[in-house]
C-alpha cells in the first residue's frame, strides 16, 4: 500500500522520504530542497525521525500538510510533481476526515461502553489462552507461547481489511467492527474451553477455533481499519 500520508494520534503528516519514493527524487536533494528554502518561515523548523537500515540510520523530515505542500510547490513542474499534488492534497483532506471520526468515535458514551464490554472480553478470552498454552506444553508444543499472538492475528486478519500494522486494532474499530471482534474472542475463547475438556489434541483445537472465525468472516464481509501508523516513515 502505497501510504502518503501518516495519522499518530491527533498528528497527520507526510514525510521527506515518502515524497523521494513518490516522487522518484533522491531522499538527500529532498533534505537539501528543505535546507536551501530556510528562508521560508514554515521550512524553517520541521520534526525529525530516525529510519533504521542495513547501513547508517537515516534522518527523515516529519512535513506538516502546509509545509509539504509548499515544499512540492518550489518544485519543477513535471506531469510527475502534479499528480503528487493531488494526491497529496486528497490524501490530507481524508485523513483529516479519518481524525475526526475518530475523536468524535471516541466522545460518543455508547462507543466507550463498547470497547469497555470488549476488554473484559478480551481479557476472558486470553486467560482460556494462556490455559490453552500450558494445555499445548503438556502436549508436547515446543511454541505454545506463539498462541497468544496467532490467535490474534487470526482474528484481525479474517474479519478485518488490515492496510498496516497496529499497536491495538480495537481503539480504531467502529461500534460494528467492535461487536464483531467481540463474538470472535467468544468463539475463540467457547471452542478453546469445550475442547480442552474433551482432551481434543492442541493443534486440532487451534484448526477448529480458525473454522469458527472463517465462519463469521463468511457471514460478515471484511471491513477496513483506517490506517493510521507507519512503521517506515
Amino acid at each position: 500500500m502505497n501510504q502518503l500520508v501518516i495519522l499518530e494520534g491527533n498528528k497527520i503528516y507526510t514525510t521527506s522520504l515518502i515524497m523521494s519514493n513518490n516522487l522518484n527524487i533522491k531522499h538527500k536533494n529532498i533534505m537539501e530542497l528543505l535546507k536551501d528554502y530556510s528562508n521560508i518561515e514554515d521550512l524553517q523548523r520541521f520534526e525529525t525521525a530516525e529510519l533504521r537500515t542495513k547501513g547508517r540510520p537515516l534522518t527523515i523530515a516529519l512535513l506538516t500538510e502546509t509545509q509539504a505542500l509548499i515544499l512540492v510547490s518550489l518544485m519543477k513542474n513535471s506531469q510527475e510533481v502534479i499528480d503528487f499534488k493531488v494526491k497529496l492534497v486528497k490524501a490530507f483532506i481524508k485523513y483529516r476526515s479519518i481524525a475526526h471520526q475518530l475523536i468524535t468515535q471516541k466522545q460518543n458514551e455508547n462507543w466507550l461502553l463498547d470497547r469497555e464490554e470488549s476488554k473484559l472480553i478480551r481479557r476472558e478470552c486470553t486467560d482460556v489462552i494462556k490455559e490453552f498454552v500450558e494445555y499445548a506444553v503438556k502436549q508436547g508444543s515446543k511454541s505454545a507461547t506463539k498462541y497468544y499472538a496467532n490467535l490474534s492475528k487470526m482474528e484481525l486478519r479474517s474479519l478485518f481489511l488490515l492496510e498496516q500494522k497496529y499497536p491495538n486494532a480495537r481503539e480504531v474499530m467502529n461500534m460494528k467492527q467492535l461487536s464483531l471482534i467481540k463474538m470472535a474472542d467468544e468463539a475463540v475463547r467457547t471452542t478453546l474451553e469445550e475442547e480442552m475438556k474433551k482432551g481434543t489434541f492442541y493443534k486440532d483445537i487451534y484448526k477448529l477455533a480458525k473454522s469458527k472465525i472463517e465462519a463469521l468472516a463468511k457471514i460478515f464481509p471484511p471491513s477496513p481499519l483506517p490506517m493510521l501508523l507507519s512503521n517506515n516513515p
